[in-house]
């Protein structure tokens, strides 16, 4: 019996060494986790606001004809690039120059009265002395000789409006600028002044006004940095699906109430678009330059990772373990992110392998073997921070 309790001593004793071994074999340190890492950095950077726009005619003109008939001849081509003074339509005169050589013979009719009328008036002069008219009569002649000047002058009224009825038969553009469709054919009957029904409209594309709008609270910021008379704020536009083609316009107009249904404030901008790479109803990316930030901490965007808390990045302290940092964020520039708070410039954060990460555990600095646009986009974003007025 005594040998038999000394034996499970024996079992329960090796059974605690062999536990023992396992534990501290459990208990290996977890080697460093591989991590791709990045350098806080600070940058003069432009501060904007960016949304959606779209382009609109600087003059757009409704073509509406000024005198009825028919129309006789079309003068131009659909969307064809039109100057001020080109024929666009013609509509049949005939019945205008009729009435023109009408009013020419009433005011030749009139014209002759009032010579008459002249002649026997200034032989009355004499008269009138000698008591072989009366003065009532007199009178009378003055009377009759205003009428027929008044005659004259509104025959001479009429002749005028003829002459601008045939001139109004010839239907010219106004502006210089890109024809529309045809909204009328030869042969149809057009009515004088007919504002619903155009001819065709003539849009001007060398200039467009991009129209956009911000949000309330944007405008705060906007506040801070336009002067409406002096029109220096800069916006670059660009199409929405082409990002190698850029313009420039500067505000010229800020409406004078905010939307209440939307809370947004409509803003216009002036672009010259010579080469027409904009068109009108375009829509298009706007960015507002407002001014620069000087020395804006700068963090790679991948870095940055939201979470229940909000958006974080690790921080890799001296011993290459990893601590948890709330950040805010700023406005994107390019492949980098503006950090309000949260890091410094010059702390080391995690780039890339988050996933695995822990506060407090150790990482292995890797090389980044991917490519960083960045340096090329900071060069681009100085030029344009020092093309901006307000910096000025």
């Amino acid at each position: 019996m005594k040998v038999l309790k000394n034996f499970y001593v024996l079992i329960v004793a090796t059974f605690l060494v062999f536990a023992s071994g396992c534990g501290r074999r459990g208990q290996a340190v977890r080697p460093p986790t591989p991590v791709v890492s990045a350098k806080v950095t600070v940058a003069d950077l432009p501060l904007y606001i960016e949304t959606i726009g779209s382009c609109v005619a600087s003059e757009s003109v409704a073509i509406v004809p000024q005198v009825s008939g028919q129309i006789v001849t079309v003068n131009f081509k659909q969307g064809q690039k039109v100057e001020a003074g080109d024929p666009l339509y013609a509509i049949d005169s005939r019945i205008y120059e009729a009435n023109l050589q009408k009013a020419k013979a009433q005011l030749m009719a009139a014209e002759s009265k009032m010579k008459i009328d002249a002649a026997q008036l200034e032989r009355s002069k004499a008269l009138v002395p000698q008591n072989y008219i009366s003065q009532q009569q007199y009178e009378a002649y003055e009377t009759q000789l205003e009428q027929d000047i008044a005659n004259v002058d509104m025959a001479n009224a009429q002749v005028t409006q003829a002459n601008i009825d045939i001139e109004h038969c010839n239907i010219v553009s106004p502006t210089n600028g890109i024809a529309g469709a045809y909204l009328v054919d030869v042969g149809n009957v057009v009515g004088a002044m007919s504002v619903n029904k155009p001819l065709v409209t003539i849009e001007n594309v060398d200039q467009l006004y991009v129209e956009f709008s911000i949000s309330e609270n944007d405008f705060y910021d906007l506040q801070k940095f336009f002067n409406l008379e002096e029109g220096k704020l800069k916006v670059e536009v660009f199409p929405i699906s082409n990002d190698g083609v850029k313009r420039e316009a500067y505000v010229k107009f800020i409406n004078n109430s905010i939307d209440r249904k939307t809370g947004s404030l409509k803003l216009r901008a002036l672009m010259e678009n010579p080469e027409h790479k904009f068109w009108p109803g375009q829509s298009v990316r706007t960015r507002l330059l407002l001014t620069v930030v000087k020395g804006a901490v700068l963090v790679p965007e991948e870095a940055v990772k939201l979470g229940q808390q909000g958006r974080y990045v690790f921080v890799i302290k001296g011993d290459k373990s990893v601590e948890f940092r709330l950040v805010e964020i700023g406005q994107i520039h390019g492949d980098m992110l503006v950090i309000k708070n949260g890091v410094s410039e010059g702390e080391t954060i995690v780039k890339r392998g988050q996933l695995m990460l822990a506060p407090g555990m150790k990482v292995l600095e890797m090389p980044d073997t991917q490519p960083n646009s960045f340096e090329e986009n900071l060069e681009k974003n100085r030029k344009i921070a020092e093309k901006n007025p307000t910096t000025k």
